[in-house]
C-alpha cells in the first residue's frame, strides 16, 4: 500500500469553521489555547499536570477494566506509567459501534498512536499514551447497531435500552458468523465479554496490540467521583449553559454555525436500563420519561453516594476527560472540532486547561481495480470528490471538442449586439425586445449543448459505467466512503498496520491511500 495527498480543501467535503481553524485563522483564537501542531503540544506540555491522587485512581480502574485480558508489554507499560507525572496522554474517542463501524473508527485511532509517536521522538523526557475513550454511557443504539462490509449493510437486532456499553453481546457473535472477512477477533470478542464496552475493549486491544493503546471506560463510580463537584455546581448553578452560549454567540457573530446548543442542565441520570436527562422544575429535579425526582439536597447527596448515576452530555463530557486524565490533546472529526470551540469558556470557568485540539486523519483507500479506471478516464484526485453528473459532463465535454458551443454563443452575442447597434438609430424601445430574444435564443443553445453532451453519454457508456463505479467506491451511497464503510471491505492484508506507518497526522491533507 502506498499514500499520496490530497488538500482537504479541495475536496469540498469540509465546513469552512474547520478549514478556518485548520489555517489558524485568527477569528477562531479566543475559542481555543493551541494550535493543531508540534508547536501546539509543545506549549501544552507547560500547562497540564494531573495530582498524583487522580493518577494513581486512573490506574487502578484501567486495571480492573482490563482485568485478565492479555495485553503487550507496551500497553502494560504505558498503562503503569500513567503514574508518573511525565507521562501525559492523547485522546480520542467514538461511539461504540459494531465490528468499528465506518472507516473513521479506525483513522481516529491511529491519529492518536501516530501522534504519540511523533511527540515521543520529538520530547523524550516525557512518556505520551494513545487513549481510546470508549463512548460507552451514549444512548443513541440507532447509529452504532449496524455496520457496512463490501456493499451490505449488517444489522444487530436487541430489544436493550439505556446506556450502550451495559448492553448484553447477545447476537453477536452470530452476526459475526454471516458478516464477510475475517471476523474472528469479533467474534470472540463478542463471545467472551458480558457486555459491549468490554467486547469492544477486547477487540480494539487486539486490533492495535502492539501500539501501546489504551482503552478507557469512564462509566466508573471512582472516575465519576473526581468530576463530583463539577457535577454538583452543574445541578445548582448550570454554569455550563451561560458560557456556551457566550462562545456560541461569538462564533455566530464571526460568521460560523454554532454546532450544538446547551442544555440548562448538560447531565443525564443513568441507571441500568435508561439514561434520561435532568431538568430542574420548580425546586424539582426530575428525570425525563420516568417517575424520579430529587430535592436539591436529595440530588446532591446523591453524587456523592452514587456518583456513578450522573452522565455528563456531549457539553461536559470533553470537560470529564479532561479531569481524570493527563491529557494534552484531543483527536476529532470536523463536527467534534467544531463544537470543541464552544467549550473554550466552560473550561476556563472551571480552571480545567483545554487540550490542543486536533483533527483526525482524513482517509480515501482506493484498490487496483479502481486506480486502474481512474488511470485510464484522466481523473485527478480532486476530480474524484465532483458530483458524479459534474463529472460525467465535465468528461464528455473534455473528450469532445465538438461540445462545446461558447464558439457560437460568442456569435450569437456578436449578431445581437448588431442588431442593439441597428435598434438604436430605429427605435430604442426595441433594446429590450432584442434582449429578451438574446436570453430566449441562449436557452435554446443551453438546450442544444445539454442534448449533444446526453447523446455522447450514450456513446461512452463503458466509461460513464466506469466513472459510476468510481464514485459508488468513493461515496457509496451517496456518502464519503470512511464515513460508511467498514475495514473489514478493505482487501489488504494488514491495513491497519499499514495505516500506521503510511498516516502522518500532522499533515493536514486527505491521505489517498492506494492498495
Amino acid at each position: 500500500m502506498k499514500v499520496d495527498k490530497l488538500p482537504l480543501a479541495e475536496t469540498g467535503n469540509f465546513s469552512n469553521i474547520f478549514i478556518d481553524y485548520l489555517k489558524n485563522s485568527p477569528k477562531l483564537a479566543p475559542t481555543h489555547s493551541f494550535e493543531p501542531s508540534v508547536e501546539g503540544f509543545e506549549k501544552a506540555l507547560s500547562y497540564r499536570k494531573l495530582s498524583q491522587h487522580s493518577r494513581n485512581t486512573l490506574v487502578d480502574v484501567l486495571l480492573e477494566q482490563y482485568g485478565d485480558l492479555s495485553v503487550s508489554e507496551k500497553t502494560a507499560k504505558n498503562i503503569a506509567s500513567l503514574k508518573e507525572q511525565s507521562t501525559f496522554t492523547v485522546t480520542t474517542g467514538h461511539q461504540l459501534n459494531i465490528f468499528t463501524g465506518p472507516l473513521f473508527f479506525i483513522y481516529k485511532i491511529v491519529s492518536a498512536i501516530n501522534i504519540c509517536s511523533r511527540l515521543q521522538e520529538k520530547f523524550p523526557e516525557y512518556n505520551f499514551v494513545p487513549v481510546y475513550w470508549m463512548a460507552s454511557e451514549d444512548h443513541d443504539f440507532e447509529e452504532i447497531d449496524h455496520t457496512y462490509v463490501d456493499g451490505k449493510t449488517y444489522t444487530w437486532k436487541t430489544n436493550q435500552q439505556g446506556a450502550v456499553g451495559r448492553f448484553k453481546t447477545t447476537g453477536l457473535p452470530e452476526l459475526a458468523d454471516v458478516i464477510p472477512g475475517d471476523t474472528a477477533v469479533f467474534k470472540k470478542a463478542y463471545a467472551d465479554s458480558p457486555n459491549l464496552a468490554d467486547a469492544v475493549r477486547n477487540y480494539v486491544n487486539e486490533l492495535f496490540r502492539e501500539s501501546g493503546l489504551v482503552v478507557v471506560d469512564a462509566d466508573h463510580p471512582k472516575l465519576k467521583a473526581q468530576f463530583a463537584d463539577i457535577t454538583k455546581e452543574e445541578l445548582v448553578s448550570q454554569s455550563s449553559f451561560s458560557e456556551v452560549e457566550s462562545k456560541s454567540n461569538y462564533l455566530a457573530e464571526q460568521g460560523y454555525k454554532p454546532q450544538l446548543n446547551s442544555r440548562e442542565i448538560n447531565l443525564f441520570y443513568l441507571d441500568d436500563s435508561f439514561r434520561s436527562r435532568i431538568e430542574l422544575i420548580g425546586d424539582r429535579y426530575e428525570i425525563v420519561d420516568s417517575d424520579l425526582s430529587f430535592s436539591k439536597d436529595e440530588i446532591l447527596q446523591l453524587v456523592d453516594s452514587n456518583p456513578e448515576r450522573f452522565s455528563p452530555n456531549v457539553i461536559l463530557r470533553p470537560l470529564y476527560q479532561e479531569v481524570i486524565l493527563p491529557n494534552l490533546g484531543y483527536v476529532g472529526g470536523p463536527a467534534e472540532i467544531a463544537y470543541w470551540l464552544q467549550f473554550k469558556g466552560v473550561f476556563d470557568h472551571y480552571k480545567v486547561d483545554f487540550p490542543v485540539v486536533m483533527p483526525r486523519v482524513f482517509g480515501l483507500y482506493l484498490d487496483a481495480n479502481i486506480q486502474r479506471k481512474q488511470q485510464r478516464l484522466g481523473l485527478s484526485y480532486t476530480d474524484l470528490f465532483k458530483n458524479t453528473d459534474l463529472l460525467k459532463k465535465e468528461f464528455v465535454r473534455e473528450n469532445n471538442s465538438s461540445l462545446d458551443l461558447d464558439k457560437e454563443g460568442t456569435m450569437l452575442e456578436d449578431m445581437y449586439d448588431s442588431l442593439r447597434k441597428k435598434a438604436e438609430k430605429l427605435d430604442v424601445t426595441l433594446e429590450q425586445h432584442i434582449e429578451a430574444q438574446l436570453t430566449r435564443q441562449k436557452k435554446i443553445l443551453d438546450n442544444i449543448q445539454t442534448k449533444f453532451i446526453r447523446a455522447e453519454k450514450r456513446n461512452r457508456e463503458e466509461e460513464m459505467t466506469m466513472i459510476s463505479a468510481i464514485k459508488e467506491d468513493v461515496f457509496p451511497g451517496g456518502t464519503l466512503q470512511e464515513r460508511k464503510v467498514n475495514f473489514l471491505s478493505i482487501p489488504e492484508q494488514n491495513f491497519i498496520e499499514e495505516l500506521i506507518t503510511l498516516t502522518d497526522p500532522f499533515d493536514k491533507q486527505m491521505h489517498i491511500y492506494l492498495g
